[in-house]
C-alpha cells in the first residue's frame, strides 16, 4: 500500500505515468515509496458516449432483464452507475467485475461483487461460464469506444445472449501533445508505463516516428497486462516489465523489481 516503507529501488528514476489522471494517485504514490519521481502526462479522456431516448430505454430493459452485469473496468463501472436510473434495476442481477481494483471501486457505490476472476482478465471470466462455475441466460457489457470486446462471442457461443453498449468513448487527451514532446525530447525519462492500448496508440500518435520509437528503445517499458503488452509487441517493443497481477501498483512493483534484478539500469537505458 502507498505509504510503506519501502526500499529506495526506483531513485533517481524518472517514471512516466500516461495514465488518465483520476487513476494515477495511487500508481504516483508507490512511484515516490520507492524513491522515484513520478511523472505525469494523461494521453486518455473519457466522456459519456451520446445515447438516444431509445438506446438508452432499451439498455436499462436489458440490464433489469439481465442475469449478470459484466464490468471489465473501473470506466465502465462508473459510466454504467452514472447511466442507470433506479438502482431497483439491479435488483436479483449478479456482478462480475475484472479486477481487484474494480471490485473494492464498486463498494462505494454501496455494491459488491459477485466474482472477481483471480487472473483478473476476461479470460477468467469466460472459464467460469464455460466450465458451468456460472449459469447465464443474459448477460450486459458496458464498455468503452475503444475496448477489445472480440471475447463477448465466446460467451455467445456458449448460448448466452449478451446485450453490450458502448457507454463512453476514449479519446486522446490532446492537451497533453506538447507536454509529452517535450519529456521525450529531453531525454531525461528512464522508464515509461502504460496501462491500456490506448495508451500505447496515443503515445504512438502523439509524437513523430523518430521520437516515440527512440524512447521505447531508450527507457524501460511497463505495461499493465497482458492486452496491453499485445499493442506493444504490434509495434515491435515487447514490455521489459508485466505484472503478474493486473493492476497499477503491481505494475509499479514489478518495475521496483526489475531494476533491483537488472542492477537499476535497463538493458539500453542511457542516463542523460
Amino acid at each position: 500500500m502507498p505509504g510503506e516503507n519501502l526500499p529506495a529501488l526506483l531513485k533517481g528514476k524518472r517514471v512516466l505515468v500516461t495514465r488518465a489522471q483520476h487513476q494515477s494517485a495511487a500508481m504516483c504514490a508507490r512511484i515516490r515509496d520507492y524513491g522515484g519521481e513520478a511523472v505525469q502526462v494523461p494521453l486518455i479522456d473519457y466522456r459519456q458516449a451520446p445515447l438516444s431516448y431509445e438506446e438508452r430505454k432499451n439498455w436499462l430493459d436489458a440490464v433489469q432483464q439481465a442475469d449478470w452485469v459484466i464490468l471489465t473496468s473501473r470506466n465502465s463501472l462508473d459510466f454504467f452507475m452514472n447511466l442507470l436510473d433506479r438502482r431497483e434495476r439491479l435488483q436479483g442481477i449478479r456482478l462480475a467485475v475484472v479486477g481487484k481494483k474494480t471490485g473494492e471501486h464498486l463498494k462505494t457505490y454501496g455494491l459488491r461483487a459477485d466474482f472477481i476472476p483471480e487472473a483478473f482478465t476476461v479470460q477468467g471470466l469466460l472459464d467460469a461460464f464455460s466450465d458451468h462455475r456460472f449459469k447465464a441466460d443474459r448477460v450486459v457489457v458496458p464498455f468503452g469506444s475503444l475496448s477489445d470486446i472480440g471475447w463477448l462471442e465466446k460467451l455467445r457461443d456458449l448460448g448466452i445472449r449478451v446485450t453490450s453498449c458502448v457507454l463512453y468513448q476514449t479519446e486522446a487527451n490532446v492537451s497533453s501533445q506538447a507536454r509529452l514532446e517535450g519529456i521525450i525530447e529531453s531525454g531525461s525519462l528512464s522508464a515509461i508505463t502504460f496501462a491500456s492500448p490506448s495508451a500505447v496508440r496515443f503515445f504512438k500518435e502523439f509524437l513523430t516516428e523518430r521520437a516515440w520509437r527512440g524512447a521505447m528503445k531508450k527507457c524501460t517499458i511497463a505495461a499493465i497486462g497482458l492486452t496491453t503488452a499485445q499493442a506493444l509487441d504490434a509495434l515491435g517493443y515487447a514490455p521489459d516489465v508485466v505484472p503478474a497481477r493486473f493492476t497499477a501498483v503491481d505494475m509499479i512493483d514489478a518495475l521496483a523489481n526489475y531494476y533491483s534484478n537488472n542492477e537499476g539500469s535497463h538493458r539500453n537505458e542511457q542516463q542523460s
